[in-house]
C-alpha cells in the first residue's frame, strides 16, 4: 500500500487538475488514461489540431480567468466569437432568434416574428413547453425544437428547464438572461484560445504545476472504512480525503457497500452521448465561422466547429480540422461511422463549407459516452441524496459528471476553486 495522501483525486480533467493546482503539495491524482485533460484534451491528426467537441475559453468568474491566463504565460489569444446557424442552406448569425431579418424566405421570417413573445416571465412545465412560451410557435418550429431534439437526443418534454437561463439566448439582445449565473454566449463575445496548439495546452500547463499524477490508474474500488482506493492495475492508494470526478453511477458502483437503491437512483441520471467526427481537410479554409449550429435533420451534426479559426497559428497550417458533434442516446441511435463521415462530408460540400470531397485527408470518429448531463425533474433530489451519502464518507464529487452539471471547463475549474477554499478552511 502506498503512503497516505492528504487528498487523493480521481481524474486529471479540468476539475481534478485545478483542485490539485489550488492545493499545492497536498494532492495526488489518479488518471485512468495516459494523458491529462479529460474532455478538454486535444488531438493532432495529419497536421490538423482537434479538440473533443470544439472549445474556446470564456468565463464569468474573474478568478478563473486570471488563473488560466497566468498559466498560459502569453501563449494566449482572444478574438470576437463568430457563430452561425445553418438554416435552409444559408448562414444566419447566431443566435437565430435575434437575427430573423437575415432569413431570405420572408414568409418564414414573418411567421417567426409574428409569434415571437415580447418579454415577461416564463412559467413552464418542461423544456419543450418553455421553448414554445419563450420563443413562440414560429421560432420553435423552424429552429428551436428541431435543433434541441438533435442536440439532446430525446423527448424535450422529459427535460426540466432550470438551466436554460445560462445556455439559451433570449430573443431580445438587450434583455438580461433568465436567472443568475452565466449568461449565454452572444456573437459579439470575446473568446480565448491558446496561441499555439490546441485547447488542451491549458491543462498540460496546469499539470506541470500540480500533482503528482499517476497515469493508467483506473479506479475500480473505493473502501471508505479503510480509506483506500484500488485500481485496475492492482495498486492500492491510501487517503485522508477523497475527491472524485468520475461519473456518479461509476463512483457509487466502486464504493464498498453502497446502497443498491442509491445506485439505482444514480442510474436514473440522464446524459447525452456523442460521436465526435474529426475531418482533416487538405486545403486552406479561410472564411468559415468558428461554430455552426444545424437544426436540419438531414445533416448529421448538430454542431460544426472549424478549429483552425481558433488562433492565427492554426489558420496558418496547410491542413485544417473540422469537428462535428453528433448526439445519440437510446432514443436516437447514431449512424454507423462510414455513413456519418460520408453524409457529413457531402453536406459540407453541398453548403460550400468545404471545396470538394477529395480534399478530405483523414477522418476519425471518437465515441464520447458521457457528453452532456441532462436536466430532468428527478435530478435535484437524486443529487441531494447522493451528496449526503458521499459527504458522510468524506468523499467530494465535482466536475461535469461528478456533479452532473452542464458546465464548461471554466465552470469545472470554479467548482474546484470553491472546494479548495472549503478544504483549506477545514485543514
Amino acid at each position: 500500500m502506498r503512503a497516505e495522501d492528504d487528498l487523493l483525486i480521481i481524474g486529471a480533467g479540468p476539475s481534478g487538475l485545478a483542485l490539485s493546482y489550488l492545493l499545492p503539495g497536498r494532492a495526488r491524482i489518479l488518471e485512468q488514461s495516459s494523458e491529462v485533460g479529460g474532455l478538454c484534451r486535444s488531438i493532432e491528426l495529419s497536421g490538423a489540431v482537434f479538440d473533443i467537441g470544439g472549445h474556446s475559453f470564456h468565463s464569468p468568474h474573474p478568478e478563473v480567468s486570471r488563473l488560466v491566463e497566468s498559466l498560459m504565460q502569453g501563449n494566449w489569444c482572444s478574438q470576437r466569437r463568430d457563430a452561425r446557424v445553418l438554416f435552409r442552406g444559408e448562414l444566419i448569425d447566431y443566435p437565430f432568434q435575434q437575427h430573423l431579418e437575415q432569413i431570405s424566405d420572408k414568409q418564414i421570417a414573418a411567421e417567426c416574428a409574428r409569434f415571437l413573445p415580447r418579454g415577461g416571465t416564463v412559467e413552464a412545465q418542461n423544456f419543450e413547453d418553455w421553448i414554445l412560451k419563450r420563443f413562440g410557435e414560429g421560432v420553435a418550429r423552424h429552429f428551436m425544437l428541431p435543433y434541441n431534439r438533435k442536440l439532446w437526443a430525446r423527448d424535450l418534454k422529459r427535460m426540466s428547464c432550470e438551466w436554460v437561463g445560462e445556455r439559451v439566448a433570449p430573443s431580445d439582445p438587450n434583455k438580461a438572461h433568465d436567472g443568475p449565473g452565466r449568461a449565454p454566449l452572444r456573437r459579439d463575445n470575446e473568446v480565448a484560445y491558446p496561441a499555439e496548439g490546441g485547447f488542451g495546452e491549458i491543462y498540460r500547463a496546469m499539470a506541470q504545476r500540480c500533482g503528482p499524477i499517476e497515469f493508467n490508474e483506473a479506479v475500480v474500488r473505493v473502501d471508505p472504512k479503510e480509506r483506500i482506493v484500488e485500481t485496475a492495475n492492482g495498486a492500492v492508494w491510501s487517503w485522508r480525503r477523497l475527491a472524485s470526478t468520475m461519473p456518479l453511477p461509476a463512483l457509487l458502483r466502486a464504493i464498498d457497500d453502497c446502497p443498491q437503491e442509491l445506485i439505482a437512483d444514480a442510474d436514473k441520471l440522464e446524459f447525452v452521448s456523442l460521436r465526435v467526427l474529426m475531418l482533416v481537410i487538405g486545403e486552406t479554409l479561410k472564411d468559415q465561422p468558428q461554430r455552426i449550429y444545424v437544426p436540419d435533420a438531414h445533416v448529421p451534426p448538430h454542431k460544426i466547429a472549424f478549429n483552425h479559426t481558433s488562433s492565427p497559428s492554426l489558420r496558418a497550417r496547410p491542413r485544417h480540422g473540422i469537428i462535428c458533434e453528433v448526439a445519440y442516446s437510446n432514443d436516437k441511435p447514431p449512424p454507423d461511422d462510414d455513413a456519418l463521415v460520408n453524409r457529413t462530408l457531402d453536406a459540407l460540400v453541398a453548403h460550400k463549407l468545404v471545396g470538394q470531397a477529395k480534399d478530405l485527408v483523414e477522418a476519425r470518429v471518437l465515441d464520447v459516452v458521457h457528453g452532456y448531463p441532462v436536466y430532468t425533474p428527478e435530478r435535484p433530489a437524486i443529487l441531494g441524496r447522493i451528496e449526503t451519502f458521499l459527504s458522510g464518507l468524506g468523499i467530494r464529487s465535482i466536475g461535469r459528471f461528478g456533479h452532473w452539471d452542464y458546465v464548461n471547463s471554466d465552470g469545472c475549474i470554479f467548482q474546484a476553486h470553491t472546494l479548495a477554499k472549503s478544504m483549506l478552511a477545514e485543514a
